[in-house]
């Protein structure tokens, strides 16, 4: 699953999640490479927003992997009252071809 919040923002936030059992076959890293060539092509953007709970190496090396540098932190709060620290990527849109 894969979703595109704030879409009028200047730079939308995008987030995924992909089933534990489907973890390793690049499917989250082309889903979010996806929404950002959507959100350059179609919306004008030219980055979004990706937030990562801190110890989600995965999710983090994804980021990176698409260019993403770290632009700051907050805390996540879950329904249930946990709270997770979380790191906040830019990922840049790949220039036009």
């Amino acid at each position: 699953m894969v979703g595109l919040h704030n879409s009028s923002a200047a730079e939308p936030e995008t987030g995924i999640w992909i089933k534990e059992l489907q973890h390793g076959y690049g499917y989250g890293r082309e889903a979010v490479a996806t929404v950002i060539s959507f959100t350059a092509r179609d919306l004008g953007k030219w980055a979004v927003v990706y937030p990562v709970v801190e110890q989600n190496g995965p999710s983090r090396r994804l980021a990176e992997s698409l260019g993403g540098n770290i632009v700051g932190t907050r805390l996540l709060r879950k329904t249930d009252g946990i709270k997770h620290p979380e790191v906040v990527y830019k990922i840049p849109a790949p220039p036009a071809r």
